[in-house]
């Protein structure tokens, strides 16, 4: 009797072996639970839910994968130029298919679009939030489209094309970004980012976009680009990153805008202290709309990183008279997975 149990046994996990070889493994490859209370002037306060979401990943063979990202779809990012408001309704924040070969990564879907230093970390990694080109929506996060990148040597590339609304693509007019660079042991970063896209009416009628004075009834062509150094000697780190950009209306240089960020963090396994001068000029020919911002911050974690405390204080500094608006965040960022430490 027992042969018979011995054999059923067997070819069950025979079974089980060959399924599994089949199928590929599935796995929640990122969890992160980030909410946050924001305390602004004059008297403003509310609570949210943040940057969390979940990533889930099945591979084969460690050369397919594919990708899905379930959070508030304002992780998105989606540009200022598609939409005023965006949407933090749970959904899709990403999903894509990938293919890795010594020849290179090749991803396809709803994508990481990974503008810049800043714009190629995940809200897991982020010890201060999303700089002023990034809360103003001026560049993606992540949307639907395609991309190539190749590593050799510490040189790295990558180039997508993607439809530059986040979603559907009304106008139906492609974006395209570039990115070129040298990095060390992720302890140095050196890298130029491209960005350009039109767009038409049929996306940007009746919106509020002011960048740049851009007419919104008239189709516009947008060229961005952004230089990146980062560097983590020892426990401090340093990212100055640097954009200009400028709209071409009616075939001529309509307007142009600039900004950027430096950051100086000291980073220690218990704590970090932050310090970031941000700054956006949205227009050079309007007078009085530069934006900066100066943010102190400090950030407690436990053993494990696994559970961080972080309080950071913004002030803003007005070009006229002072504005009451500036702000208070204390966020609490939970994670069984431990951030790597040169982030």
């Amino acid at each position: 009797m027992r042969w018979p149990l011995y054999s059923l046994l067997f070819f069950a996990l025979s079974a089980r072996a060959a399924i599994t070889e089949k199928l590929g493994s599935l796995e929640v490859s990122d969890l992160l639970i980030k909410p946050y209370f924001l305390l602004s002037e004059p008297q403003e306060a509310e609570f949210k839910i943040g940057d969390s979401s979940f990533q889930l990943n099945w591979s084969i063979d460690n050369q397919f994968q594919s990708v899905i990202r379930i959070g508030p779809r304002s992780l998105r990012n989606i540009m200022v130029h598609s939409e005023d408001e965006p949407d933090d309704s749970i959904g899709i924040v990403e999903g894509y298919a990938q293919l890795s070969s010594p020849y290179g990564q090749i991803r396809y879907g709803l994508m990481p679009i990974e503008h810049g230093v800043e714009g190629s970390w995940t809200e897991r990694e982020l010890l201060l939030p999303r700089s002023l080109f990034f809360t103003e929506r001026i560049f993606p996060l992540r949307d639907l489209g395609a991309s190539y990148s190749v590593r050799h040597n510490g040189y790295f590339s990558k180039f997508s094309v993607f439809n530059g609304e986040g979603d559907e693509n009304p106008d139906g007019r492609m974006w395209f970004a570039s990115k070129w660079g040298w990095e060390r042991n992720e302890k140095a970063i050196i890298s130029l980012s491209g960005l350009t896209g039109t767009t038409k009416p049929a996306t940007t009628s009746g919106l509020s976009n002011t960048l740049a004075s851009v007419d919104v009834e008239d189709e516009a062509q947008w060229r961005m680009g952004t230089f990146s150094l980062y560097l983590t000697p020892s426990k401090w780190k340093t990212l100055i990153e640097i954009t200009m950009g400028e709209l071409v209306q009616d075939e001529e240089v309509a307007g142009k805008f600039s900004g950027g960020h430096a950051d100086l963090i000291y980073d220690s396994p218990s704590w970090a202290g932050l310090l970031r001068y941000d700054y956006l000029e949205p227009d050079s020919e309007t007078d009085l709309d530069l934006r900066r911002e100066i943010s102190l911050g400090v950030v407690f974690k436990n053993a494990k990183q696994t559970s961080w405390i972080q309080l950071i204080a913004t002030k803003v500094l007005e070009e006229n008279q002072k504005v009451p608006n500036d702000r208070l965040l204390l966020i609490w960022q939970l994670t069984p997975i431990v951030t790597t430490p040169d982030r």
